[in-house]
Formats: structure tokens, C-alpha cells, sequence
């Protein structure tokens, strides 16, 4: 099965993260980022089989949450991100992120239409479409697009 997201490109994260929560489902990795799915402690050298294949199959889990959502990036996000080991940290960096950039574009916008007058759009008919206008150009209003990642999962024969 092949599976195309859009690629995370630092202003499109409203589209992106639904898109990869669900590539993250589909590849039953999901719990490692919301934590359903927490770490086992790493077993003693005397530990059980079943022990430790419970903790390498958390950490093969881990792994694939991982590189799927760094591959999910545009090359220079990713390389901000590539440091941070923790799939949960790193899934709550990039929300953080888009939180803090959607409240800076919020500010912005504000300031920017409480200082419109009626003068600026010559009448009064013509103040809403100058005012839908100027919000459109704001990234997150206006809806923006990016290059698609694919996922190919050899090991899945299923059909969409």
C-alpha cells in the first residue's frame, strides 16, 4: 500500500498533522507519540525472553514513529528536528511550534486590521473585501500547499 501525505514545510501543520496521525495509526505506532504506549524499563541482563522483546518491540515502534515523522519534513525542517530522540518530544515540539506561530499570525492580524480605516478602502462597500483580502494573506487563513512525502510499506499487501 502506498500512502502520500503532504510534507511539513514549518507553515502548513493544520494539514500536516491530521495527515501523519493517521499514516502513524496505519502503522500502529500511534500510542508512542501520544503515549498510550509508554517505554518499558530496559530488562536486566537476567530478564525474560518475554521481557525483552517487549522492550525491542517498544523500541522498533519507537524507532519506525521516529524516522516517519522526520521523513514527513522538508529537508531544512527536518534538520531542526533531527536531534530530539524522543518521538513524544519531538511530536510536542512541532505542535508547540505551530501554536506559538499561529498566536504570532493571530497578534499580527489584529494589530493590522484594528488599525484599518474606511479611508483605506475609499467606501463603505468595499471595507469587507479589503478586510477578507488582508486576512487571506496570512499563511494560516489562506491555506497553503507543499510537496507530498509517500510512504511505501513493503511488508503491507492491503488495499485501499
Amino acid at each position: 500500500m502506498t500512502i502520500t501525505i503532504t510534507k511539513y514545510n514549518g507553515t502548513n501543520s493544520a494539514q500536516w498533522a491530521p495527515e501523519m496521525a493517521l499514516l502513524l495509526e496505519h502503522k500502529q505506532v500511534y500510542g508512542i507519540i501520544k503515549r498510550y504506549d509508554d517505554k518499558p524499563k530496559e530488562p536486566a541482563a537476567n530478564a525474560t525472553a518475554t521481557e525483552k522483546a517487549a522492550f525491542k518491540d517498544w523500541m522498533n515502534c519507537h524507532g519506525v514513529a521516529r524516522s516517519t515523522i522526520l521523513l514527513g519534513m522538508e529537508p531544512e525542517i527536518q534538520a531542526e528536528y533531527t536531534g530530539i530522540e524522543d518521538t513524544k518530544t519531538l511530536w510536542e515540539r512541532l505542535a508547540s511550534a505551530y501554536k506559538s506561530k499561529l498566536k504570532l499570525n493571530i497578534l499580527e492580524i489584529r494589530e493590522d486590521l484594528g488599525s484599518v480605516n474606511l479611508q483605506d478602502c475609499r467606501d463603505v462597500d468595499n471595507y469587507p473585501s479589503w478586510i477578507d483580502r488582508n486576512v487571506k494573506n496570512y499563511s494560516h487563513c489562506a491555506g497553503t500547499t507543499a510537496p507530498s512525502t509517500t510512504d511505501t510499506d513493503a511488508a503491507d499487501t492491503d488495499s485501499a
